[in-house]
């Protein structure tokens, strides 16, 4: 009498729930452990019966969802292509029980269903959620680090991390301020927890660059670690910078514009009465007179050519001359400008040297509007250096930057208080007592070099004094 046990048998033994199908992918047999799981089946399990029909069964029974069937459909699909893979989905048992469904091919082309129970869990056992975390944080884009609160030492860093951050092995490291890092500290032991905080971090190649850096305090084996992100803002600001930048430059456009129209209105009506006491002043200077009467109208003379230059700049902000543009060599516009200042009563006392290179390229300017540019710079350096009863210097370099002609003209006067610095440039904003200015000198230096294609602006001092510096591309 033979003792071997048929495959029925067999089967009968096996205490997983198991069912077997044939190359048809029609039931062909299933075990009493696969019965009692699934005894709401019970009148479906019958041999013959399509791996389809029971598939469908088992989502109208509310015991698979449509995507753990459709997922069961796909891998039985692809068993005839990968017959050594065994890839497994989470269904849930008649008890409530969670289990791992498994298809394996068998000989004939056919292929079994195994259902494995899950004790008491629904969910990946530890080693699985290890592997699945390490999957997930080598592709996280985010830079991620988790150190020891005590010594900064690292336990973990994301690739993104190591990109930014460098190899390092202490968290310290990536505070450029040892100060922000105790006030990091500060933050997140009370509350557990630090979101958005600003910080100057210290990158992978040793650069400087501002950060938000956000972190919570856990437990990890035992000892309180920080799990911590950091993000390199310096594109971010770079981008807010030039937004706030064209905004101001904007509104500076609209300030102007609505300038142009109040001042043009107000020179052309001054322009006439002015031209009629300057001649009539001339004329009077021609005449036999006393000493007495020729100081008297003298006096009256300047007075009113001052204000026919007011008029005149009004004139030139309201209509924002066209440019007559030429090629011209960058030592002559400045010799022209301080030779113009140097005639002027406001040079008395002020040393100016000039630093031009020879080799300097040419500039095609409008060659008037520039040399106004630079005296005007020049007079605004010389009256602040003459309130301040400061022997005077004002230095002149002119050089290459790149594609463009960059002219700095630095004294050493009081410098430009910081509360004003955004402000210089606006039209009628002055500093000078009433009188001695008009707030236009700046305001349409920066439109004549903006006009040009260049730039016009303040250069931060750290000593006293100021440095205006003009940039203008070269022909």
């Amino acid at each position: 009498m033979s003792s071997a046990l048929t495959f029925e048998e067999a089967l009968s033994l096996t205490s997983e729930p198991l069912a077997v199908f044939d190359s048809d992918a029609n039931l062909r047999l299933v075990n009493p452990a696969f019965r009692n799981a699934l005894r709401q089946f019970e009148g479906v399990l019958s041999p013959s019966t399509p791996w389809s029909v029971i598939l469908s069964e088992a989502v109208r029974r509310e015991h698979l969802t449509e995507i753990d069937a459709s997922n069961l459909r796909m891998i039985e699909e692809r068993l005839l292509d990968r017959p050594d893979n065994q890839p497994e989905v989470m269904v849930q048992l008649a008890d409530g029980r969670p289990a791992r469904a498994t298809l394996t091919r068998t000989t004939g082309d056919g292929f079994a269903l195994a259902f494995r129970p899950q004790i008491g869990k629904e969910t990946p056992d530890e080693s699985e959620l290890e592997e699945i975390m390490s999957i997930v944080l080598q592709a996280c884009p985010t830079c991620l680090t988790m150190s020891r609160i005590g010594d900064g030492q690292i336990l973990y860093r994301s690739p993104a991390a190591r990109e930014l951050l460098g190899k390092g092995f202490n968290s310290l490291a990536h505070f450029a301020d040892r100060t922000e890092r105790g006030d990091f500290l500060a933050d997140l032991l009370p509350t557990t927890r630090v979101d958005g905080m600003r910080i100057t971090a210290s990158g992978a190649d040793g650069r400087e660059f501002p950060a938000a850096i956000s972190a919570r305090l856990i437990e990890y084996r035992g000892e309180d670690v920080i799990v911590a992100s950091i993000d390199d803002l310096t594109d971010r600001l770079a981008a807010e910078a030039e937004i706030e930048r064209q905004e101001k430059q904007l509104f500076q456009l609209e300030k102007m514009s609505a300038l142009g129209e109040v001042l043009s209105g107000i020179a052309h009506e001054l322009n006439n009465p002015l031209s009629v006491v300057v001649g009539n002043a001339h004329l009077l200077l021609e005449e036999d007179i006393s000493d007495d009467l020729r100081t008297r109208i003298e006096k009256m003379t300047g007075a009113a050519e001052r204000c026919v230059r007011i008029v005149r700049a009004f004139l030139s902000m309201a209509r924002n001359r066209p440019l007559d543009p030429e090629s011209c060599a960058v030592e002559k516009i400045i010799q022209t400008a301080t030779d113009a200042f140097s005639s002027s009563d406001v040079s008395t006392g002020i040393e100016v040297s000039v630093n031009v290179p020879s080799d300097l390229p040419d500039v095609s300017v409008d060659e008037v509007q520039i040399v106004q540019v630079l005296v005007n710079i020049l007079t605004n350096a010389a009256q602040a250096m003459a309130a301040s009863k400061i022997d005077g210097q004002i230095a002149i370099k002119a050089f290459r930057n790149n594609a463009n002609l960059r002219i700095e003209l630095s004294d050493n006067g009081p410098g430009v208080p910081p509360a004003i610095v955004d402000y210089i440039f606006d039209p009628l904003f002055t500093t000078k007592d009433v009188g001695d200015g008009t707030g236009l000198g700046l305001a349409l230096c920066h439109r004549i070099v903006v006009a040009h294609g260049g730039l016009l602006e303040l250069v931060d001092q750290p000593n006293a004094g100021a440095t205006f510096a003009i940039e203008l591309p070269f022909s």
